[in-house]
Formats: structure tokens, C-alpha cells, sequence
């Protein structure tokens, strides 16, 4: 109450007013302020439509962080042509390390070794360089890849081995099929009678190393060279180069992360890749084009098994069992591998 009969405000009337100051009033809300006694008027003081809209909050015309366009992730398909480069790489190197290790055995008698055409000529130590050729890049690839493709190593290659697990019947039938197949084609053309490879048949015990390694150690890496990582590449490279020049957008990755290759891509990945596949093999078979053409279309039914599983644990089943069935008839034949001179 002020003296003098002064209008008197209603208690908490200014902490109400500084507390509504800072809200948004609408244009044409009015805001009352009631006075007492002998105010003018009714005794109510109101806002004008120009000091309501005053009070209100200026947008702000320029905020710091403006709305961008929503941008789709972009689709990075593995194992693509520059994975398989480095894969490539890493197994050059890993010879390069077995061929010095070689050297140094030659060098220092280890073994009984004095000479590289003495070495060339012991299957144990073809068999072992080659192997640790294998594990040398594979030693390198996993951890890579691992962390390039931030998944696991198997996982990026499509592995799956519960698939082929699924599927076992079936791969071994194809596998028998495509023993069937190098039957008929060794009776139509003409094979080599000396091929390099019997060499390395010497002993017996020559004959049970390479074929354990040829059905345990061979194939799995074989085809995680060609079926893991080529097959792949070329398939990815394809549909690359189709998508540029057609204008149109990359093929969205399955549910686990892998590609989706066109019909085209996988077709002419499969032409691609069974080549050197077929060459790999050349020396052991003294470049005759029959044993070429056969190993041509073998890697062309793993492809196709490894593409229609979806599973490069499928193909290298296949690979397997191919080689279990080829080395049994050589075990066959020799009497248990005594008679290598039936062969």
C-alpha cells in the first residue's frame, strides 16, 4: 500500500509479470494488469497489439548448424580388387622369406642339402616350402583383413562352413561327378605317360605326404586364393564397371555385409578366374592342353558351387573330396601306394 492513496498492485504481480516477459504471447493476446482503486478507466491496464508482438521472441534468421542433406552410406563391397592384390602380395612375400630360408639351408648343409636342383627334387621340401609359403601370408592376412574389414577374417570370406556341413551329400556328389568327368576326358585325350608331377611320386612315403597334402592342406588354400578372394574381386569389378557406365547405384549388401553380385558378374568372374587357376597347374602336367581343359572346368564347377552355396567352406569341400577320390584310385592302382610303377 503506498501513501497518498496511491493504486496499490496485487501481491506478486511483478514477479508474475517478469516471469511471463520471456514467453512467446501470441499477436493478438492481450496481457492484463489489474490495478486497484482510482485507476483510470475500468481499473485494467492493456497491451497494444505492437507491444505484445514486440515482447515476442526474433527467430533466429542464421543458426550455427544448417539442416544438410541426408547422405546414404556408400556400399564398400570386400573382398574387392585391391584386397586381392594385397592378399597377392602377401603371399609374394611369404616366398620370398621360404626361398631365403631355402637358401640359407643350402647355404649351411642343413638337411643334407647342397644344391637348389637337389632341393627341387625332394617332395618333402617342395611340399614344406609351400606350405609355409601359405602360412607366412595367411599369418599376415588375418589380422589385416581383420581390422580393414571389421569383421572376421572367415566371416569376410564368406566361409560358412555350416552350410557346407548342410550340404555334404550333395558336394561330395558333385565331387564324384567331376572324378567321373576327368575319366572320360582321360579316355577321349591323350594325357602325358611322364608328367613332371610323378616325380615327385619317388618313394611310398613320398606318394601318403602328397596326398595328405594334396586333400588337407591343397584345397583350403587354394581356394580361399581363387574362390575367397579372386572370384570375388572380379565378379565386384564387373558389376564396378557396369554400375559407371550405366549411371546406376551399387547393389545393397546382404544381411551379413557381403556383396550381391549380377548374374553377369559371377559368370564372367568364373571365366576370369578358372584361367590361371588351370596355368597354376601347367608345370605338373607338362602343359598338355587335355589336363588344362580338365582343370579348366573343374574350377569352374567349384565356382559355380562356390557362388550357388555362397560358401568357399562348400567349394573347398568339393576341392577335397575331388583329390580324396583321385588319390584313391591311385592307391588303388599301386597296391597301396608299394607299386608306384603301375601308376
Amino acid at each position: 500500500m503506498m501513501d497518498g492513496g496511491g493504486p496499490e498492485r496485487v501481491e506478486g504481480s511483478e514477479e508474475a509479470a517478469e516471469s511471463r516477459s520471456d514467453e512467446v504471447l501470441p499477436v493478438f493476446e492481450h496481457r492484463e494488469l489489474v490495478e486497484d482503486g482510482a485507476g483510470a478507466g475500468d481499473g485494467h491496464e492493456q497491451l497494444s497489439l505492437f507491444e505484445s508482438a514486440a515482447l515476442a521472441p526474433i527467430p533466429e534468421l542464421f543458426p550455427e548448424r544448417m539442416p544438410g542433406p541426408i547422405l546414404e552410406p556408400a556400399v564398400i563391397r570386400h573382398p574387392n580388387f585391391v584386397d586381392a592384390l594385397l592378399f597377392l602380395l602377401m603371399l609374394v612375400v611369404g616366398w620370398l622369406v621360404a626361398t631365403a630360408g631355402l637358401g640359407a639351408a643350402i647355404y649351411f648343409h642343413w638337411f643334407g642339402l647342397h644344391d637348389f636342383e637337389a632341393a627341387l627334387k625332394s617332395t618333402p621340401l617342395a611340399l614344406g616350402t609351400q606350405l609355409l609359403v601359405y602360412a607366412l601370408g595367411l599369418s599376415v592376412a588375418v589380422p589385416f583383413f581383420r581390422m580393414v574389414w571389421h569383421k572376421r577374417y572367415f566371416a569376410g570370406l564368406n566361409w560358412h562352413a555350416e552350410r557346407a556341413y548342410r550340404l555334404r551329400y550333395w558336394l561330395v556328389a558333385v565331387a564324384f561327378l567331376l572324378n567321373v568327368l576327368a575319366l572320360v576326358v582321360g579316355l577321349v585325350v591323350k594325357f602325358p605317360e611322364h608328367a613332371p608331377i610323378d616325380k615327385m611320386f619317388a618313394t611310398s612315403a613320398d606318394a601318403w605326404m602328397l596326398a595328405c597334402f594334396g586333400v588337407l592342406v591343397a584345397p583350403f588354400f587354394e581356394e580361399m586364393i581363387f574362390r575367397g578372394f579372386l572370384l570375388p574381386a572380379m565378379a565386384t569389378a564387373w558389376d564396378w564397371a557396369a554400375e559407371k557406365m550405366h549411371g546406376e547405384r551399387p547393389r545393397a549388401l546382404d544381411g551379413e555385409g557381403n556383396p550381391v553380385w549380377s548374374a553377369g558378374a559371377m559368370v564372367f568372374a568364373a571365366l576370369v578366374v578358372s584361367a590361371p587357376f588351370a596355368w597354376m597347374h601347367s608345370a605338373q602336367v607338362a602343359q598338355a592342353w587335355g589336363p588344362l581343359l580338365l582343370l579348366y572346368c573343374v574350377s569352374l564347377a567349384l565356382c559355380a558351387v562356390r557362388l550357388a552355396a555362397r560358401s568357399l567352406a562348400a567349394s573347398t569341400l568339393v576341392h577335397s573330396a575331388y583329390n580324396c577320390m583321385l588319390f584313391a584310385l591311385m592307391f588303388a592302382q599301386t597296391d597301396g601306394f608299394r607299386h608306384l610303377d603301375k601308376m
